[in-house]
């Protein structure tokens, strides 16, 4: 599945079927997201992998031995914020099927929040400091609200 018009484009492979099903509720909300943030692009690669291939990725790339739901892989290394959201990420449907149900939340609304997050991390945002974190919170929760999804994080 590709979503594409002349500043954003997404590339999807092997996506699952929820997130076919549901394009034109991702195209609408990745519009949004371009304007909110006022971005010049979006050039983004997305894949789905396994949990043992998470997991590898996970090790190889950030010596984190175990699964997580998504990796995001911006081109370059950003020393601040960027106007253009370029890069790869990689997503564990079987992990976000899980946290979902756990959760009790839609499978496409959890989807989309990582998705949002994933998008913050190629324009600069991060959480590995405690003020960096509330920051890319705050920036997440108020877009997520825009487009209706509730608070992740309560």
């Amino acid at each position: 599945m590709i979503i594409s018009s002349e500043s954003i484009k997404l590339n999807f492979y092997e996506e699952p079927k929820f997130v076919i099903g549901n394009s034109k509720k991702i195209e609408q909300n990745l519009i949004t997201f371009y304007k909110f943030f006022d971005l010049k692009t979006i050039d983004v690669e997305v894949g789905f992998a396994s949990r043992q291939e998470i997991k590898k990725i996970n090790s190889k790339f950030r010596d984190i031995n175990k699964e997580t739901n998504v990796l995001s892989f911006p081109n370059e290394t950003l020393e601040t914020f960027s106007n253009q959201c370029n890069g790869e990420i990689i997503f564990c449907i079987q992990v976000i099927e899980e946290e979902a149900k756990k959760y009790q939340k839609e499978i496409i609304d959890h989807f989309l929040h990582l998705l949002f997050h994933s998008l913050l991390h190629l324009i600069g945002y991060m959480h590995e400091q405690e003020r960096d974190a509330i920051l890319m919170e705050e920036k997440e929760i108020t877009f997520l609200s825009k487009i209706g999804i509730n608070n992740p994080y309560l």
